[in-house]
């Protein structure tokens, strides 16, 4: 079925029929490209032999295009958002002073930066602030719809083969030289899995009684069996914590308002699943101890959990230190971001700049709940957004976390969907 076009959105009178098929399919390619596009590539530079900063710039260049080709399509002469709300000027403030920054620091001020500059820019300039723009102008929420599957599908192929593949860090780099991707490292290997079990359990259980097909149902279903292998494999912490505050939201979504019965029985095939990768884990002398070592006790008896304390704590005497404009873009002693998103942004701006990014993340957080209460359909957008989030306070920088931004930008740009009730459960709608 065609989904109707919300009328509050741009160009909303201007298309329809095969303009809506087709911005459709644009920003279902966005989406795509948000969440699994970096991941899909990042096994391109491993075959190859190849730095993965040369490899990837094709699919970086790719991707501004298509941001910017998505832009012209969506805004036109005349659809920019003129209306001031708190909504549109707080992340114009937050990115100008922190796009201020890392100028001020790189090209001025010359402070060592733990990475090279060209890349942060590229980071920051052709990735993050473009997908954050494009994706924020973009106010049909039912344009994601065809976004799901795509998605899931997209990330259920990365799990398969990272699969294949049981260690990340351990084995990305030669010589210094990165052989995978930049971002494939343990957070980004954890979190694939998750967005893969938050995106497969969406289709599988039709949560929004939304009917899927059933090759589609088989397809989530793998997806979700490979998601829970990824996060073990990776043993990362952040993934781990997202992973259990997320997936029962899920469950109660499936519960109420999707098939209760399959919700029941992916429970239980999922921890049947991560029973069993638990114990081929044991066996194969992987890092299993350390991850669920960390899910009980997250404490400073771990090197890497006792360094980003460090890092945190440094990054906010730095704030403390200059309170008005903050310090630098990293944190001056380890000279990287201090993976704590909320500390980052207050060191990096300063107290005004701090405060306009935490009334973001508010609203969002607050726009998302209401995404979740009114169209359970579409809440795998929020509960992505959830997800990067709890993620961004464990590892990570600002200007490279391009999920975060994207699921962001959706999360505040677009129209909140009108309440609709949900149908029974034997009325199940078409997709």
């Amino acid at each position: 079925m065609r989904y109707p076009i919300n009328h509050s959105g741009p160009l909303a009178s201007e298309v329809t029929g095969t303009d809506t098929s087709r911005l459709a399919g644009m920003v279902t390619l966005l989406m795509t490209g948000t969440l699994a596009g970096f991941l899909i590539v990042s096994y391109v530079p491993g075959a190859l032999g190849v730095d993965s900063r040369v490899a990837t710039v094709p699919f970086r260049g790719l991707m501004l295009l298509l941001q910017l080709y998505a832009l012209f399509r969506f805004l036109g002469a005349g659809h920019l958002r003129m209306g001031m709300s708190i909504v549109s000027v707080v992340p114009v403030f937050f990115w100008t002073v922190y796009s201020l920054r890392f100028i001020v620091d790189a090209a001025f001020l010359q402070i060592p930066l733990g990475t090279a500059p060209s890349d942060m820019a590229l980071s920051l300039f052709a990735i993050c602030l473009p997908t954050f723009l494009v994706l924020y102008q973009i106010r049909d929420i039912e344009l994601y719809r065809k976004a799901l599957p795509w998605s899931m599908l997209a990330l259920g192929v990365c799990c398969l083969a990272s699969m294949l593949r049981t260690r990340t860090s351990q084995d990305v780099t030669l010589h210094g030289r990165y052989q995978g991707n930049d971002i494939l490292n343990s957070v980004s290997y954890g979190h694939m899995g998750v967005t893969a079990i938050i995106l497969g359990l969406f289709v599988l259980l039709q949560i929004g009684r939304v009917k899927r097909g059933w090759y589609l149902r088989v397809g989530a279903a793998g997806t979700v069996c490979l998601g829970a292998f990824s996060i073990l494999a990776a043993s990362s912490r952040g993934a781990l914590v997202a992973g259990i505050l997320v997936i029962p939201l899920i469950g109660y979504l499936g519960i109420r308002c999707g098939s209760r019965f399959v919700t029941v029985a992916m429970c239980i095939v999922l921890a049947f699943v991560l029973s069993a990768t638990a114990s081929y884990f044991s066996r194969n002398g992987l890092k299993l101890d350390r991850l669920l070592a960390s899910a009980a006790a997250y404490d400073t008896s771990s090197n890497s959990v006792n360094t980003r304390h460090n890092m945190i704590r440094d990054a906010w005497r730095e704030y403390m230190d200059h309170p008005w404009l903050g310090s630098s873009i990293v944190e001056r002693n380890a000279l990287i971001y201090p993976h704590n998103a909320m500390v980052e942004a207050f060191m990096a701006t300063g107290t005004f700049g701090g405060s306009a990014f935490a009334l973001l993340i508010l609203t969002a957080i607050y726009r998302a709940m209401r995404f979740i209460r009114r169209d359970p359909a579409m809440a795998w957008i929020p509960v992505c957004f959830f997800q990067q989030l709890i993620g961004a306070m464990f590892s990570g920088g600002l200007y490279g976390n391009v999920p975060l931004w994207g699921m962001m930008a959706i999360v505040l740009g677009a129209d909140l969907p009108r309440k609709r009730p949900l149908l029974p459960a034997r009325q199940l709608s078409s997709s």
